[in-house]
């Protein structure tokens, strides 16, 4: 049962696409799977066509049809599907994310990996997976603006409660944690951030040093 989802305004945002492209795949990928953050959704995106029908139209520059085929022809049609990479083949990937690139993982701890998403458009935010195996903690870290979560699958815990396949997460520079993989499965959950982890201790910053800071 999904218990966590998005605000209200990160729903309005998602729907109107003011999200960059990063953080709108998160929200895609709970909406994908919550029927009902979908049926806000389509309400939010229905509500903005009807105003958009009532609104003066304004000018726009001469080049704004070829910049707008520009930005269709870098984004993926709804029905392209992308082999995802070996080590997900066991997971069950939502559609969303199924229509983007996962590049080469990358083992930080013997438990835990990084994966980066190649997001089209190129997003302005990082976005990535990352699997944790049973009952493993990830470090201690803050940020620096914001991340969105979303469990894809397994369980984990953190000071703000228990987070289950489909719940989403959102957090910024004011969350402390130590996220906690549940005892009776492994985790895997797509993350978009403003900017890396800031991991808080030595042990952790120079293992994040060390892989370049990218995530």
């Amino acid at each position: 049962m999904i218990r966590y989802h998005p605000s209200l305004e990160i729903l309005e945002a998602y729907a109107r696409g003011a999200l960059n492209a990063g953080s709108a795949l998160v929200v895609a990928c709970h909406v994908h799977g919550c029927a009902v953050c979908r049926s806000e959704a389509a309400i939010l995106e229905d509500a903005g066509g009807a105003f958009l029908q009532d609104t003066t139209p304004a000018a726009v520059s001469g080049d704004a049809l070829e910049r707008i085929f520009t930005r269709i022809d870098d984004v993926p049609p709804p029905s392209a599907r992308v082999k995802a990479p070996g080590f997900l083949e066991r997971f069950s990937v939502p559609a969303p994310l199924r229509r983007q690139r996962v590049g080469f993982r990358r083992w930080v701890t013997p438990n835990i990996w990084f994966a980066p998403v190649h997001v089209r458009p190129k997003p302005e935010a990082l976005t990535y997976l990352v699997y944790a195996g049973k009952n493993t903690t990830l470090a201690r870290h803050t940020h620096r603006g914001q991340e969105f979560t979303s469990v894809l699958y397994g369980r984990f815990s953190d000071e703000s409660g228990a987070f289950g396949p489909g719940d989403f997460a959102q957090t910024d520079e004011s969350v402390e944690h130590a996220p906690a993989v549940m005892s009776d499965s492994e985790c895997l959950c797509l993350i978009s951030a403003d900017a890396p982890m800031q991991l808080l201790g030595l042990p952790a910053r120079i293992i994040q040093t060390m892989t370049g800071s990218l995530y």
